[in-house]
């Protein structure tokens, strides 16, 4: 009997247009956040064949956070367990907290209920706005919110924001980047990342399967080094 489910793409498309809805005043101007490049290093014009270089960030779009985004000396995406990015996945509907940070009681209030060994995908009925909107309504998960999932024994976790906790804030208001700025950094990132609880940020059409169990995967590049990476995010229900 061949197995052939219905796939859900969880994935954005990978386009600057995509990045700027994501993330708004961050990429709003040309720079390294919100571009990717594609050059024909050879196309049918003058070839028989077409072969690209990209260039992009690796943390651009869809994309996986490795421990080494936030942790000092920890794994890098090329040395993550891939095993914790594929199996079952619950579709969390916190939808009636949409714009504020997320709170362990938040978390137990959701349904469906999470369990030891699941991967956790957060519908939180994110739209598209200005980028005013995305400064003051983001979504994020709080370090408290963070502690609750590391209790739960998952294995990663999704979001359908570009930032895991808020982005906006942590750049420009806590400027946690910089090596002045006294610790904690990225804290609800830390948090996660150093029990190995993987985080994918910008998931896209969670509210096809908000409030389910599917099957998922989300699976990087393994580029040596690297913080993060692209993934094509998928669901599937069993048949």
């Amino acid at each position: 009997m061949s197995w052939s489910p219905h796939l859900i793409d969880l994935t954005r498309p990978m386009t600057r247009e995509t990045i700027v809805e994501l993330a708004g005043k961050i990429v709003a101007e040309p720079g390294p956040y919100g571009e990717v490049e594609l050059t024909h290093l050879r196309d049918w014009d003058t070839d028989n064949g077409s072969l690209c270089q990209w260039t992009l960030n690796d943390h651009f779009g869809t994309h996986l956070d490795a421990p080494i985004h936030v942790v000092p000396d920890s794994p890098s995406v090329d040395q993550i367990d891939i095993d914790r990015l594929v199996g079952e996945a619950v579709v969390i509907d916190c939808s009636f907290a949409n714009g504020r940070g997320l709170t362990s009681e938040d978390f137990e209030r959701a349904r469906p209920k999470v369990k030891a060994g699941d991967i956790v995908l957060i519908y939180s009925a994110e739209q598209p706005g200005s980028i005013e909107d995305f400064i003051r309504k983001q979504t994020y998960v709080t370090p408290d919110g963070a502690e609750w999932l590391v209790r739960q024994q998952i294995r990663s976790v999704g979001v359908q924001p570009f930032g895991f906790e808020h982005l906006y804030n942590g750049l420009f208001v806590d400027d946690y980047y910089n090596k002045a700025t006294p610790p904690p950094h990225w804290p609800a990132h830390s948090i996660c990342l150093r029990e190995d609880i993987y985080i994918i940020e910008g998931l896209g059409n969670l509210e096809q399967v908000a409030g389910k169990r599917v099957r998922f995967s989300a699976l990087p590049l393994p580029v040596p080094g690297s913080s993060g990476s692209p993934v094509r995010a998928v669901a599937w229900e069993d048949e």
